[in-house]
């Protein structure tokens, strides 16, 4: 059996090897003489701040290049029929996605014009009163491409088939 000093414990410090890339997030202290080290502080973090800026500036040009292009090959579709799934619910509308084109559009309750729908926000979907057709989160929906807001990346969609009944529960009226 070892005695105390050969038995390894709480104080016991990890070695870190300077030279390796796994080191970064390892060292817990100032490499640099102090008055180095904040010299390179006040230079660095003002640069640092600025690239942080520039890269979510080059992520957002990026982003809105993406709509701009989806939003013009939409464009080129407008009254044309797709599937797609129903990928989220709210009180103005649901929105489809276009799986074959990896495209989202909106399609707006006041296009609805079989039925008057609610939306059931505790079941993420919209109910008809007569009707009792729902539009859930994850139904299948058939949509025709009824315009589209090039500058605002907006594809505005109406239905020609899918949904599903309504439950029950779907007309609960305490939401």
């Amino acid at each position: 059996m070892s005695i105390g000093r050969d038995r390894r414990h709480a104080r016991t410090k990890v070695g870190v090897n300077l030279g390796s890339s796994s080191s970064h997030g390892n060292i817990n202290w100032n490499v640099l003489p102090p008055s180095i080290q904040s010299y390179f502080e006040e230079i660095i973090m003002p640069t640092v701040h600025h690239l942080n800026d520039r890269v979510k500036l080059a992520e957002d040009a990026e982003r809105d290049l993406e709509g701009l292009k989806k939003a013009e090959q939409m464009k080129e579709r407008t009254g044309q029929t797709f599937q797609g799934l129903i990928t989220g619910v709210q009180s103005y509308g649901f929105f489809v996605e276009i799986e074959d084109l990896l495209v989202e559009g909106l399609v707006h309750v006041s296009s609805l014009k079989d039925d008057w729908y609610e939306y059931r926000s505790r079941h993420s979907c919209l109910v008809g009163r007569k009707n009792r057709l729902a539009y859930r989160l994850g139904d299948r929906v058939e949509v025709e491409v009824k315009s589209v807001d090039y500058y605002r990346q907006q594809i505005d969609l109406v239905t020609t088939g899918g949904g599903s009944a309504a439950r029950n529960e779907d007309f609960d009226s305490y939401e």
